[in-house]
Protein backbone atom coordinates (compact mmCIF):
# COMPACT_ATOMS: atom_id res chain seq x y z
CA UNK A 1 0.00 0.00 0.00
CA UNK A 2 1.57 3.44 -0.70
CA UNK A 3 1.22 6.69 1.09
CA UNK A 4 0.73 6.87 5.30
CA UNK A 5 -0.98 4.71 7.54
CA UNK A 6 -2.21 7.94 9.65
CA UNK A 7 -5.05 9.97 8.86
CA UNK A 8 -2.11 12.52 7.42
CA UNK A 9 -3.67 11.86 3.86
CA UNK A 10 -6.59 14.42 3.08
CA UNK A 11 -9.74 12.15 2.88
CA UNK A 12 -9.11 8.92 5.23
CA UNK A 13 -9.51 8.03 8.94
CA UNK A 14 -6.85 7.25 11.07
CA UNK A 15 -6.94 3.74 9.66
CA UNK A 16 -6.33 4.70 6.27
CA UNK A 17 -9.73 4.51 5.03
CA UNK A 18 -11.97 6.90 3.04
CA UNK A 19 -14.17 9.26 4.96
CA UNK A 20 -18.15 9.78 3.69
CA UNK A 21 -17.86 12.96 1.63
CA UNK A 22 -14.77 12.96 0.29
CA UNK A 23 -14.21 12.61 -3.55
CA UNK A 24 -11.01 13.14 -5.80
CA UNK A 25 -12.40 15.04 -8.30
CA UNK A 26 -13.92 17.61 -5.62
CA UNK A 27 -10.10 17.94 -3.72
CA UNK A 28 -8.74 18.69 -7.33
CA UNK A 29 -11.35 21.23 -8.32
CA UNK A 30 -10.40 23.07 -5.34
CA UNK A 31 -6.70 22.44 -5.79
CA UNK A 32 -7.33 23.86 -9.08
CA UNK A 33 -9.21 27.29 -8.37
CA UNK A 34 -6.17 27.95 -5.51
CA UNK A 35 -3.83 27.40 -8.20
CA UNK A 36 -5.90 29.55 -10.63
CA UNK A 37 -6.17 32.19 -7.79
CA UNK A 38 -2.35 32.22 -7.31
CA UNK A 39 -1.63 32.90 -11.34
CA UNK A 40 -4.54 35.52 -11.24
CA UNK A 41 -2.65 37.50 -8.70
CA UNK A 42 0.81 37.50 -10.76
CA UNK A 43 -0.60 37.24 -14.19
CA UNK A 44 -3.12 39.41 -16.57
CA UNK A 45 -6.54 37.71 -16.14
CA UNK A 46 -8.64 40.77 -17.40
CA UNK A 47 -9.74 39.10 -20.58
CA UNK A 48 -11.94 35.87 -20.67
CA UNK A 49 -9.17 34.39 -23.10
CA UNK A 50 -6.43 34.87 -20.68
CA UNK A 51 -8.13 33.52 -18.15
CA UNK A 52 -9.07 30.24 -19.65
CA UNK A 53 -5.19 29.88 -20.26
CA UNK A 54 -4.61 30.42 -16.48
CA UNK A 55 -7.43 27.82 -15.73
CA UNK A 56 -5.98 25.23 -18.42
CA UNK A 57 -2.11 26.30 -16.84
CA UNK A 58 -3.58 25.34 -13.46
CA UNK A 59 -4.90 22.75 -14.32
CA UNK A 60 -1.45 20.88 -15.93
CA UNK A 61 0.80 22.66 -12.73
CA UNK A 62 -1.82 20.51 -10.26
CA UNK A 63 -1.41 17.44 -12.52
CA UNK A 64 2.93 18.13 -12.05
CA UNK A 65 2.41 18.56 -8.56
CA UNK A 66 0.59 15.36 -7.72
CA UNK A 67 1.84 12.87 -10.39
CA UNK A 68 4.25 10.52 -9.23
CA UNK A 69 5.91 9.79 -12.64
CA UNK A 70 8.70 12.04 -13.53
CA UNK A 71 7.93 11.93 -17.47
CA UNK A 72 4.36 13.38 -16.77
CA UNK A 73 5.53 15.76 -14.22
CA UNK A 74 8.06 17.47 -16.42
CA UNK A 75 5.70 17.67 -19.67
CA UNK A 76 2.95 18.65 -17.87
CA UNK A 77 5.69 22.04 -15.82
CA UNK A 78 6.25 22.25 -19.30
CA UNK A 79 3.06 22.45 -21.00
CA UNK A 80 2.10 25.34 -18.48
CA UNK A 81 5.11 27.27 -19.01
CA UNK A 82 4.61 27.42 -22.54
CA UNK A 83 1.05 28.63 -21.86
CA UNK A 84 2.02 31.21 -18.92
CA UNK A 85 4.85 32.76 -21.54
CA UNK A 86 1.70 33.64 -23.61
CA UNK A 87 -0.06 35.86 -20.78
CA UNK A 88 1.44 39.30 -20.02
CA UNK A 89 2.54 39.32 -16.69
CA UNK A 90 1.37 41.88 -14.53
CA UNK A 91 3.21 45.13 -13.78
CA UNK A 92 5.11 45.28 -10.57
CA UNK A 93 3.72 47.81 -8.11
CA UNK A 94 5.11 51.32 -8.73
CA UNK A 95 7.22 52.68 -5.60
CA UNK A 96 7.44 56.03 -4.12
CA UNK A 97 10.80 58.14 -5.43
CA UNK A 98 12.51 59.45 -2.90
CA UNK A 99 11.12 63.15 -3.65
CA UNK A 100 7.40 61.39 -3.13
CA UNK A 101 8.83 60.44 -0.07
CA UNK A 102 9.82 64.03 1.45
CA UNK A 103 6.90 65.08 -0.02
CA UNK A 104 4.62 62.96 1.79
CA UNK A 105 6.27 63.64 4.93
Amino acid sequence: MDGPASSAVAGHDRRGRFVNGHRKYAARRRRVAERLQELCADYDASSPVNRQLLSIAAQHLDDAAVTRIAAKRASSTRAAMKILDRIPRKPPAASMTARQLLDHL
